[in-house]
């Protein structure tokens, strides 16, 4: 059994810990794993959790950009252990079962990835040159290292889950996060003319692709590449065709372990847009 450390910041109705809780105890009894303990953070308001790890990041020494600000909920190990931190505030203003779905994905990531060494990864051969080539800063290549690394982990929870029988919900979640957010949009128009950050956008969409990729051969080419061109819509015609055809390669590229995985998929990212 694993053994849960629940901490709460605010004010936490006792019926969303209950939900919670259950969600998570279920997952465990139902997939398999050697987890031994877990912590859960509730906080009542996105402020207090944006607060609470940016106070995290400065005491432990993370130094990529917050690119989780904007997810449902949250895993991490940066402790040693994993750790799973939900807001109520988030999870009141989406349905019912992509706040399911994305428990069970978290839930996936503390069996999966639920030690440090899943959040430390090496700069590739090729991310080593590509940085030397355009003057990357050390700021940059370690964002975009955190950025391929995510999608490489969530393209391995969401292929877990399906094994788990949580197929239908991980079909929603994965419709749901195709979805461009206006932090994309905004994103995007920001960078569009400096190449650099063009593909730090780009990057940052892997982890919504990687979930959607993932579910084939559950779900049929043409529908996800119906739904890619949905979520991928603000994207000039050459860069989407660039960016499909690599989504493509996800599942062949994804044969090896987490970091084996890591390294193919940052090395093909950059031969295709360089």
């Amino acid at each position: 059994m694993v053994k849960i450390i629940l901490k709460k910041l605010g004010e936490i109705p006792e019926k969303f810990e209950e939900e919670i809780l259950n969600i998570i105890k279920e997952c465990y009894e139902k997939l398999p794993h050697n987890l031994e303990v877990l912590e859960v953070l509730l906080f009542e308001k996105i402020s207090f959790m944006r607060s609470f790890y940016s106070k995290e990041r400065e005491i432990i020494g993370v130094k990529m950009e917050d690119f989780e600000e904007s997810f449902i909920a949250i895993h991490e190990a940066w402790r040693g252990i994993p750790r799973i931190a939900i807001c109520l505030e988030k999870m009141e203003k989406i349905p019912k079962i992509i706040q399911l779905a994305a428990l069970r994905h978290e839930v996936g990531h503390s069996i999966l990835h639920g030690s440090i060494e899943y959040y430390i990864f090496p700069v590739t051969k090729k991310l080593a040159e590509f940085s030397k080539k355009f003057n990357l800063s050390k700021k940059y290549v370690l964002n975009l290292i955190h950025l391929i690394s995510m999608a490489v982990k969530d393209f391995e929870v969401t292929k877990f889950l399906l094994k788990g029988g949580y197929a239908e919900e991980q079909i929603a979640y994965s419709e749901y996060l195709i979805k461009p957010s206006e932090e994309d949009l905004i994103a995007w128009q920001l960078s569009k003319t400096n190449f650099a950050n063009t593909i730090l956008c780009l990057a940052g969409r892997l982890k919504d692709l990687a979930c959607l990729i993932a579910l084939q051969p559950l779900l049929e080419n043409q529908r996800i590449e119906k739904m890619i061109k949905k979520g991928l819509y603000y994207i000039p015609h050459e860069i989407f065709e660039k960016m499909m055809k690599f989504t493509n390669k996800l599942p062949q590229l994804m044969k090896g372990d987490t970091f084996q995985s890591f390294i193919a998929v940052t090395d093909a990212f950059i031969e295709e847009f360089l």
